[in-house]
């Protein structure tokens, strides 16, 4: 998806995307990589939220903070079977100009056995 961040302290994504769970489970993030076409990164902060129907949070992800990636794998989640909406809370490293892009790319996880991550297999 493409967010549009302006010169505000924060923008929020409610409801960016939903999640459809077959199978409980436990969902992480096993890597976060990040480009961007300045000298700093334009996003300081970004935080993943896993939200049930009822808009509680069941569980967050910080995926960037300082303007670096969050270490990967994270803790996981329970998730039970059912829907769950993905919300996404972005802080903007000001100020941010029209020439600013970042690319950020989350690869998510999901164990339906332990809440241990698996390890993503290498060529």
């Amino acid at each position: 998806m493409t967010l549009v961040i302006t010169n505000s302290s924060a923008v929020y994504y409610y409801e960016a995307g939903e999640l459809t769970v077959n199978t409980a489970g436990f969902i992480y993030v096993s890597s976060v990589t990040t480009s961007y076409t300045t000298t700093t990164a334009p996003v300081e902060s970004m935080t993943i939220y896993i939200q049930n129907t009822s808009g509680s949070t069941v569980c967050s992800f910080q995926v960037i903070n300082n303007g670096a990636p969050a270490t990967t794998p994270t803790s996981s989640c329970s998730l039970g079977t059912g829907t769950y909406y993905v919300s996404i809370k972005v802080v903007p490293n000001l100020p941010v100009t029209s020439s600013s892009t970042e690319t950020v790319t989350v690869t998510f996880g999901y164990n339906v056995i332990s809440s241990a991550s698996v390890p993503v297999p290498t060529q």
